[in-house]
């Protein structure tokens, strides 16, 4: 693997969408390519916030502890999402913690060096801007999404979602965490997940084995309510 990042390794990240190449080489220096094992701890809550990330293969769990030591999952991250950007803009420490789900490589950016790009070149600031803009639309959907829609719809969107290998009309697929993983990232109780797949199931539109599940109906499943 070489020392840094290739600008191809990143350059369609939402971030760097719109930025130019010679910017782009200029970020590439300034990154570095980072691994973890599954379990394995990338940040603390409080920690400074001294990158952000790209998650290149594997998946990171972002997530909080309450004072009874009970975990609450604030979000999965997967391949090719960009993670603790907004941390750089704030200037301060991260909110959550961040560990590896499962072996996973990550590209680390140095957020004091964008910062400093930024605050040296306003037409940068601008292309950023309107990129930051469109994925603030693109995220204020996905909370409507989450906040009105029942649970069953949450999980069949999230479903439709994952990578899957097709097979005529049908779609297999690998769960990418642990059902109560899943439950707690789409704000289902375990034991209500464990019943809308069984009703998903017993209406032929999923079939579930183990960890894996095909989806029977693809276009009726995107119906349900």
């Amino acid at each position: 693997m070489p020392a840094t990042p290739d600008i191809k390794d990143f350059r369609l990240a939402h971030l760097f969408r719109d930025l130019q190449r010679d910017v782009l080489a200029q970020i590439a220096r300034h990154a570095a390519w980072r691994e973890l094992a599954a379990g394995e701890a990338l940040f603390a809550k409080g920690d400074t916030g001294k990158q952000f990330f790209l998650v290149k293969t594997g998946a990171i769990k972002l997530f909080l502890v309450s004072e009874e030591g009970e975990e609450h999952i604030m979000e999965i991250i997967g391949r090719e999402r960009l993670f603790a950007e907004a941390v750089m803009f704030m200037g301060g420490s991260y909110p959550v913690y961040a560990t590896a789900l499962e072996p996973s490589r990550l590209i680390a950016f140095d957020a004091y060096y964008f910062t400093s790009l930024l605050q040296n070149n306003p037409s940068l600031c601008l292309t950023l801007l309107a990129t930051m803009s469109r994925q603030m639309h693109a995220l204020v959907a996905e909370i409507d999404r989450l906040t009105l829609q029942s649970s069953t719809r949450r999980l069949a969107q999230y479903l439709l979602a994952q990578p899957a290998y097709k097979s005529g009309n049908s779609r297999q697929m690998a769960l990418p965490a642990s059902k109560q993983t899943i439950a707690s990232l789409l704000d289902i109780r375990p034991e209500t997940l464990s019943r809308i797949l069984a009703r998903l199931a017993d209406d032929g539109l999923i079939a579930i084995n183990a960890e894996h599940i095909t989806i029977l109906q693809p276009a009726l499943l995107d119906q349900v309510l």
